[in-house]
């Protein structure tokens, strides 16, 4: 029998407010008493005096906590299996994600392996799980794309150097922690580009089809505030107002991702990490436009939904000029905050793009495109992108 989605489903507490982190101590109590704080060894440099503070603050309201930082970069299945088998000796009640997507998607997968005899490698493969995921929380650094609160991770296959992903509707953390004065310590462009890779989420999550009035209503909101925030952040890196709105769109995002299901963007940008060593969320900024323009023709009425959003006058013109006109915002304000449209900017060979399209034709995120794609039809958009 098939699996029936809901039409909506949250089970996540969001905690979202500058200087949130302040009060940690107030809410993980709520969720356990003796927890492992999930960090990569370069999240622990980059957010070390954060980390110290939340540490202090849980060690004196007498809540155990443990920092484990042995997660490389990018994480792989052994080191999952590694930091499981540790978890497993500490009797942690309580895992929680800080920092970067690494570190939250290793907080995931090993909230699963904490409480099912299996190995990641295994868990890749999709398979039924006896027990739900030990209770975790994910705390950000920068905002993720949605992949902060979404039930799903994606993760190195040690095997075959590929990404893979596992997605289960168990895996919504119990809270997200969102301070947006913590992204003040990434650089701008940073917040931007993933901020850029937020926005190909929330385009097509829009046009699946399974879009409901739920993720139109997430995913228009999330538009709205990147086009309004987005060029603040470019000229005033240090003003903390816009980022507090950039990290509400990412988690709206991962609200309508999670039902949609849909992003082309995505495994694209999951086969080019696997593939090259361009980053994800550079690669989703790069494809963006050229998904739009993909997908034009058989959502135009969305497409004029996006555009009104945008800021876009739509007025007085055709609906499919209408429609191109949010493919036009989408690149003019790539330009405006400076981000590289072509993969030839990041020296990303040619000769990879046939391996990359039948990699991404292997995810998920293509079952729900109102146009079907395949092999040739992935490889012409990357050759457009070039």
């Amino acid at each position: 029998m098939s699996e029936i989605k809901s039409d909506f489903h949250l089970p996540s507490q969001i905690f979202i407010r500058q200087g949130i982190i302040g009060d940690i101590a107030k809410i993980i109590p709520f969720f356990g008493s003796r927890a492992i704080l999930l960090t990569t060894a370069h999240d622990l440099d980059l957010y070390g005096s954060t980390i110290e503070v939340m540490s202090r603050q849980l060690k004196d309201a007498g809540i155990g906590c443990i920092i484990y930082d042995e997660i490389p970069v990018p994480p792989d299945t052994e080191s999952i299996d590694s930091a499981a088998a540790y978890l497993k000796k500490t009797k942690a009640d309580l895992i929680i994600g800080f920092g970067s997507l690494d570190s939250i998607n290793s907080a995931k997968a090993i909230a699963v392996l904490a409480n099912n005899y299996i190995f990641c490698h295994d868990l890749l493969s999709n398979p039924a799980l006896t027990e739900k995921p030990m209770k975790f929380i994910t705390i950000p650094g920068s905002p993720l794309f949605g992949f902060e609160i979404a039930p799903i991770l994606y993760l190195d296959e040690i095997h075959d150097l590929t990404k893979k992903i596992y997605y289960n509707q168990f895996l919504y953390p119990e809270a997200t922690i969102v301070d947006p004065l913590i992204t003040h310590m990434n650089p701008a462009e940073k917040i931007m580009k993933s901020t850029i890779a937020s926005l190909a989420i929330a385009s097509e999550s829009i046009i699946s089809k399974i879009d409901n009035d739920f993720i139109n209503m997430y995913a228009l909101k999330s538009i709205d505030l990147i086009f309004r925030n987005i060029p603040i952040v470019f000229r005033e890196p240090q003003n903390s107002v816009p980022r507090s709105f950039l990290s509400a769109a990412s988690i709206m995002v991962g609200i309508a991702f999670a039902v949609s299901f849909l992003s082309i963007s995505l495994a694209i940008s999951l086969a080019l990490s696997s593939k090259s060593k361009l980053d994800i969320e550079s690669s989703m900024s790069i494809m963006l436009p050229h998904i739009m323009e993909f997908n034009l023709t058989s959502s135009p009425g969305k497409y004029v939904q996006m555009s009104k959003v945008m800021g876009e006058d739509v007025r007085e013109i055709t609906v499919i000029e209408a429609a191109i006109k949010a493919v036009e915002a989408i690149r003019k304000l790539e330009t405006d905050i400076d981000i590289p449209q072509r993969l030839s900017s990041y020296d990303v060979p040619k000769t990879i793009f046939k391996d990359v399209a039948e990699l991404a034709m292997t995810y998920p995120f293509l079952n729900n495109t109102p146009r079907e794609v395949n092999v040739n039809e992935i490889e012409t958009i990357l050759i457009a992108a070039y």
